[in-house]
């Protein structure tokens, strides 16, 4: 056999393998929910002083209203939820890097993705790094800032480069919060519709 035939099983499988990575990224979930992580460093069960009029509702992309809270109201912040689109953010793995399998563990257990592996990016979880998802699991802590071509990462030994659609560094989720009024009043609300800092951690 001569060496051209023989190269071309190579070339082919060389030219799957690319296809198939691609593949898997066209395949990854258009939806995908996320509950009770917040989109930055920060804790999900907290104090919050409210410093404009908010309105609650029922659920989550929900129309009916619940109740209202009033400027200088203290509520508890009892769960959240993000909305965001896994198969616009796909990320090409180019060398051998290894992600957390939990998000809190002792001892912690990681897995490990191979140059031409496609993950796909959740949402931000502060301090540069993001959930990611691969193959059903979860991939906690990914270094956001060392993946090339992701929004202003400007990084020299990145172990991925960004593949998916034109995006901020929050990946243009939808996130809302659950809060709990003194008087026992439950409801969700959505932070994006309200000036930056309406809600504010309160600390006594």
């Amino acid at each position: 056999m001569s060496r051209t035939l023989m190269k071309i099983p190579v070339f082919l499988m060389a030219f799957l393998f690319s296809t198939a990575a691609y593949v898997l990224a066209a395949e990854a979930p258009e939806n995908y929910t996320v509950w009770d992580r917040m989109p930055a460093e920060a804790a999900v069960n907290v104090k919050l002083k409210i410093q404009a009029p908010v309105t609650l509702y029922a659920a989550p992309k929900s129309s009916n209203i619940s109740g209202t809270i009033s400027v200088n109201e203290i509520v508890d912040r009892i769960s959240c939820v993000v909305y965001t689109h896994p198969n616009r953010h796909a990320v090409k793995v180019l060398k051998t890097t290894r992600a957390y399998k939990y998000q809190h563990s002792s001892n912690p257990q990681f897995i490990t993705l191979y140059p031409g592996t496609i993950i796909h990016l959740l949402q931000y979880t502060g301090e540069g790094t993001y959930l990611g998802l691969w193959n059903g699991q979860l991939l906690w802590w990914l270094q956001g800032y060392n993946i090339s071509g992701f929004t202003t990462a400007n990084t020299n030994a990145p172990w991925g480069t960004y593949i998916g659609e034109a995006t901020t560094a929050d990946l243009g989720i939808d996130f809302w919060m659950c809060l709990r009024k003194s008087d026992g009043t439950v409801g969700w609300a959505h932070p994006t519709d309200y000036p930056k800092g309406t809600f504010s951690q309160y600390w006594k």
